[in-house]
């Protein structure tokens, strides 16, 4: 009996040592495998931090882009509602003047093959002793692209201007 036991140990040991050999395999394996994901974990952490720091600079640039595009929305906003008041301006004149021509239409003969001698609004009769102009000498100073100018409120006349004219009238001078 003891040599059966003997054997069993035997086979048992064999058994240990083989599973030993296995497991050391395993082991080596295991450590190589570790490098690698060091590595890797050590690749992941610096993607982590580069991808923290871009979304911070997407967040601060889609700031920015917010900020121009409400400030053209809000410039937009501000030429639009200049043009809708201009061009409603620009309508209370155009029928005004519509109406002033067919008032002057209704007035004139139907047969427009009789010629009839035109009557002026607001006649003026021409005067021969009319005393010269006199134009500051500041105003003589300053010709402008060979074109005869003055300016109004040089003259004395004050002309008052909404900021809607006063921008219509650069924009005017820029399409130049």
């Amino acid at each position: 009996m003891s040599l059966m036991i003997d054997i069993f140990v035997a086979v048992l040991l064999i058994s240990a040592i083989g599973y030993g050999m296995i497991l050391n395999r395993r082991i080596v394996a295991l450590r190589r495998d570790q490098g690698n994901l060091e590595r890797l974990a050590t690749s992941f952490q610096e993607a982590t931090k580069r991808a923290e720091a871009s979304v911070g600079k997407l967040k601060k640039a889609a700031q920015g882009s917010s900020e121009v595009l409400n400030e053209g929305i809000d410039a937009a906003t501000r030429i639009r509602e200049d043009l809708n008041f201009l061009v409603e301006r620009g309508e209370k004149l155009g029928d005004r003047l519509e109406n002033s021509i067919r008032s002057v239409e209704s007035s004139t003969p139907l047969d427009k093959n009789v010629k009839q001698p035109k009557t002026l609004i607001n006649p003026v009769e021409p005067i021969d002793d009319f005393p010269p102009l006199k134009v500051p000498e500041r105003l003589s100073q300053r010709p402008r692209d060979n074109v005869t100018s003055f300016d109004a409120e040089l003259l004395g006349n004050k002309i008052v201007k909404s900021e809607v004219e006063r921008e219509f009238i650069k924009a005017l001078k820029a399409v130049r």
